[in-house]
């Protein structure tokens, strides 16, 4: 029985093997490197996992079977027109040696709720594990969605009602999907209402009246201790401004019911709003703000816009907002206006504050005791949230931000201080304040540190190159920003010496005629779907997968360009914002890319400079130098006052500070 699973995964890598017709226990793929990487992924890092499995003492023949036949069941993902994407199976794979070989609990529940998207595709190697109730209940917190597609993968087990019910009181929105259906998550809700789990009873008793289709979900959390009637809900649900207003009351709790499923809709909302100031940049501010102005709107409805709607802010759109908000403020002071607000999405507030120069202000309306308060809480409880890789990458924002020598004074030395205090509590959070406090310069070094931020100050020529050339893939949009950068991105080309423009129908082809041999594949925005597909359809027959992706878009059509990448991308551009989701993501697709994103938004006069800039280098056969390479756009854009302003935003990848947070941290557990 286990020796027949063996033989099937010992099957899958032989047939992987031969891909190239050769058996040789190596994976040909473009480059030396990446043959390198996959035959680790392919060949060693699965006989290592088999090793572990066979000789564990504490599995049954069944439970063997199951793992291995897992485990083959991933080589059966892959073959000729995908083995080349072997990055995400590596993170899969080197989770799974992890979950085997780390002894420490403690230690390995930091490993998974670091990368709980990687730790969702491999819950059969840990779902036996006495800490895989505490994993799937932080994974409620943060990827709910994904969570509960694989509920079934654990579903028999006793836990499966806690994780639920966790799910449900934080994301109900996303469990009302299921209810009403013939799969598992609804089959053991339908068993345990009456039975001691109270959100999970709250939500059959809203579905038997409503059914799944409804926002009444949203007020769970009111509904479940009596402040409001049910047929009140009805009736708020269906005005989704008033819904907004209502819900920015209820998330001022510190532990609130629904959170999850609030949070989208405050986005949703937030973002909506935001994209119309916006798209109205260039009228006078009376018409520009009306939405926010004609009603004035409270400061606190303000906030949340902000907050809710940072990926899509630009900064006269902040800046409009913010003096508003300061104005319309009821508060005598900031400090009080946080605790007034519950203190939600704070961190992100004055990083927001720090990035638009708008701290001093706002730190302006404190006392020295109070600014000290807020620094203490900032860089306190890392451990205590629900993502704290993410709230790390918020205060490592805030102290780069921070340009007052005494605010970095007394910032540090918080920091410094929780470490301390942190010092003999949970690694995963020790490591977490140990790299914080290394990655900012305020104390400790770590060599490891210093290569990596040296290896992404540029990138070599040798690197972007296959045998086939340099391949880039830029992504557009079909609506009016799209249409402009599109068209702007084909002038910075359009005859330039060593440059020519092919069109193919759908997309365009912008190409080296001089020095080395480059190719731009970019999809026309009139042909969004089917130009990406052809050239997606055109990488695979070829076998050449981009070298730099670049995304031209809204922050709502970033998950297009990152879903693309592959280990072949060396240089991810993000040329809307650069949150820490989409920086995170970026990695986990392509571990080894660098990252240009901008603090704030993205602008086409910029991305253009800096993308043809980069493609000169390029084909000139120099090597990257980031410095080198901003101190060329800054001269280019020079005439552009707003180009200049916005190019301040953008970072370096040896600067920003939230990837090489990622990476650090990931590293160090």
């Amino acid at each position: 029985m286990v020796q027949q699973a063996n033989d099937l995964v010992d099957g899958h890598q032989i047939r992987l093997d031969l891909i190239d017709s050769v058996r040789d226990n190596s994976i040909e793929l473009q480059s030396p490197e990446q043959t390198r990487q996959a035959t680790d992924v392919y060949i060693f890092t699965v006989n290592r996992i088999q090793k572990n499995i066979n000789n564990d003492p504490n599995l049954k023949a069944l439970d063997k079977k199951r793992l291995l036949t897992d485990l083959a069941g991933v080589l059966a993902e892959y073959d000729r027109s995908n083995y080349y994407l072997f990055s995400a199976t590596a993170l899969r794979f080197t989770m799974i040696t992890r979950i085997q070989e780390v002894v420490d609990q403690r230690r390995i529940k930091a490993i998974l709720n670091s990368d709980i998207v990687t730790a969702l595709q491999v819950i059969p190697f840990f779902d036996h594990k006495p800490y895989a109730p505490d994993v799937l209940k932080h994974a409620a917190a943060i990827e709910p969605s994904l969570l509960l597609s694989k509920f079934g993968e654990f579903a028999f087990h006793r836990y499966a009602a806690e994780v639920l019910e966790a799910i449900c009181s934080r994301a109900p929105m996303h469990v009302s999907y299921y209810m009403g259906t013939n799969n598992s998550v609804f089959q053991v809700m339908s068993t345990l209402d009456e039975n001691g789990y109270p959100a999970i009873q709250a939500m059959m008793q809203i579905y038997r009246k409503v059914g799944s289709n409804s926002r009444v979900y949203l007020l769970l959390d009111r509904l479940m201790d009596n402040r409001i009637l049910f047929s009140q809900a009805r009736e708020m649900v269906k005005d989704r401004d008033s819904l907004f207003r209502y819900l920015i009351d209820v998330r001022k709790k510190s532990d609130v019911f629904a959170e999850h499923s609030i949070d989208v809709e405050l986005q949703y909302t937030s973002s909506r709003r935001i994209r119309y100031i916006n798209d109205l940049h260039e009228e006078d501010d009376d018409v520009r703000f009306r939405i926010i102005d004609s009603i004035p709107l409270p400061s606190e409805e303000l906030y949340t816009m902000l907050v809710y709607g940072e990926d899509e802010v630009f900064t006269s759109s902040f800046l409009g907002i913010f003096n508003r908000l300061m104005k319309r403020m009821r508060s005598p002071g900031s400090y009080e206006f946080l605790h007034s607000v519950g203190m939600n999405r704070y961190r992100t507030f004055i990083r927001m504050c720090a990035g638009y120069n708008t701290l001093p202000q706002f730190l302006g309306k404190m006392s020295a005791w109070e600014k000290r308060s807020l620094f203490n809480r900032i860089v306190g409880g890392l451990g205590q949230e629900d993502n704290p890789l993410q709230e790390a990458v918020a205060v490592a924002d805030i102290y780069g931000s921070l340009t007052s020598a005494e605010d970095r004074e007394i910032f540090s030395a918080a920091l410094k201080k929780e470490y301390e205090t942190q010092q003999r509590t949970d690694p995963g959070v020790n490591i977490l304040y140990q790299t914080l406090l290394q990655l900012l310069g305020i104390s400790g070094n770590n060599p490891d540190l210093q290569e990596d931020v040296s290896a992404l100050s540029g990138l070599s020529n040798a690197s972007l190159f296959r045998k086939d050339g340099h391949i880039q893939q830029h992504f557009f949009f079909d609506d009016d920003d799209g249409h402009a950068s599109f068209a702007s991105f084909l002038s910075s080309f359009s005859g330039k010496p060593g440059w020519t423009i092919v069109d193919q129908k759908t997309y365009v082809i912008v190409q080296s005629i001089g020095g080395k041999f480059i190719r731009l594949f970019a999809n026309k925005p009139t042909a969004e779907y089917a130009g990406q597909d052809a050239i997606r359809m055109y990488f695979q027959t070829h076998g050449h997968f981009p070298d730099v992706v670049v995304h031209r878009g809204h922050s709502y059509y970033v998950s297009t360009a990152i879903e693309s990448l592959t280990p072949n991308a060396g240089l991810v551009i993000l040329g809307s914002c650069g949150g820490y989701n989409n920086i995170s993501r970026v990695l986990a697709y392509s571990p080894n890319a660098q990252i240009i994103s901008s603090k704030q938004v993205g602008t086409m006069v910029v991305n253009n400079a800096l993308i043809f800039t980069i493609c000169e280098d390029l084909r000139s056969g120099k090597n990257i130098q980031w410095d080198n390479v901003w101190k060329a756009v800054n001269t280019s854009i020079k005439w552009n006052k707003t180009a200049v302003e916005r190019f301040a935003d953008y970072q370096e990848p040896h600067k920003n500070l939230g990837a090489i947070l990622i990476r650090m941290y990931r590293k160090s557990l």
